[in-house]
């Protein structure tokens, strides 16, 4: 059985195993448009919602639950706020169900009815930075839809990135996202998945980035300017108090697997194909709100390698270190870590 028909009968029985009624649907929003993530912190450290920030991406519900949230006080927001708070629900008031005065940003494509909603835009932006060092170019260009129909959600999201002189090289000391490049400065980002949800939590089958860790400027646990990789998801909060987050994703080594490595050859000639090692990574994360406006989170993660996947890491509540001095017992074992986050933000204004 090949890795990804046993990941399929894994979502499936994950799935099917909790058909309960819905209660929101959920599709990523992605942590490279840091405008909407921006002003849901603003609007936390004035006390105006509640957000736990430890773990991103948002989904599309939870960012427009918590527009809601902020539209039923619109009397503690400055006129600027409440500028912002209008422009962002002429998007996201897709999933609160406004009604016929709702204001609606102009879509490509836009439709909606009782079972089935799809929304189709295309993507095109850039950015030019200069100083006394020289110019660099930035711009993007692609499209993107997603699309909920019952339980389900499913999105895609395809940018040509462009970028001259390239600043997301891992020597320089910049949040910009990075990607698998093509020639000298260019790369293609695909992202996308398919989510189910149920009243209390969700299970995705996405190719997508992660950001874990409070932060403003770089998060310390998962960053997210990595490439996005294929991961399965989980995350359930089946009381205010509480919530759990945790992926499997299939990675990328970028090393040589000489033994499985072989030569090929066709009307262009001779090539040497390359096969990569095999890595994966598990991680989870715990999160408890004792206080209004304090959460604290605890988690831990592995990056393993040499194996094929093992169902071990498909636990998602484990201790992985422990995990794996008993699946490597007697060698070296894997890259394993740990990681908390507290968050307050009790003091208004402020975010310790």
């Amino acid at each position: 059985m090949t890795d990804l028909k046993r990941w399929l009968i894994i979502f499936y029985l994950l799935s099917s195993s909790l058909i309960i009624p819905v209660y929101s649907q959920e599709i990523p929003y992605p942590v490279s448009n840091t405008g909407i993530y921006s002003y849901l912190d603003e609007l936390a450290a004035n006390q105006v919602i509640s957000i736990n920030s430890a773990v991103k991406p948002y989904s599309r519900m939870y960012i427009a639950l918590k527009l809601r949230e902020a539209e039923g006080k619109r009397e503690q927001l400055s006129q600027r706020q409440q500028k912002e708070l209008n422009f962002y629900l002429k998007d996201f008031g897709k999933e609160l169900n406004e009604g016929k005065d709702w204001s609606r940003r102009i879509d490509l494509l836009y439709y909606k009815d009782s079972l089935f909603s799809i929304t189709i835009n295309p993507i095109l932006g850039g950015e030019i930075f200069e100083n006394s060092g020289g110019k660099a170019t930035y711009w993007r260009n692609g499209a993107e839809a997603w699309s909920y129909a019952g339980k389900f959600g499913f999105y895609a999201s395809l940018r040509d990135n462009h970028q001259k002189p390239l600043l997301g090289k891992p020597e320089y000391l910049t949040t910009r996202q990075g990607g698998h490049i093509k020639g000298s400065n260019d790369w293609s980002e695909m992202q996308g998945g398919i989510t189910y949800s149920w009243k209390w939590g969700s299970a995705a089958l996405v190719k997508d980035n992660i950001e874990w860790g409070n932060n403003y400027h770089g998060a310390n646990i998962f960053g997210g300017r990595n490439p996005s990789f294929v991961q399965l998801r989980l995350h359930i909060s089946p009381v205010k108090w509480f919530d759990f987050n945790y992926f499997h994703g299939w990675l990328n080594s970028m090393v040589t697997d000489s033994s499985r490595s072989y030569y090929i050859s066709n009307s262009y000639g001779t090539k040497y194909r390359r096969v990569y090692h095999k890595k994966f990574i598990a991680a989870n994360m715990f999160t408890f709100t004792p206080l209004e406006n304090l959460s604290i989170s605890a988690g831990n993660s592995i990056v393993y390698t040499d194996l094929d996947i093992q169902p071990v890491y498909l636990i998602p509540v484990l201790f992985y270190k422990s995990v794996d001095h008993s699946v490597n017992s007697g060698t070296d074992n894997m890259n394993s870590q740990m990681f908390f986050d507290i968050s307050s933000r009790q003091i208004k204004h402020l975010h310790l």
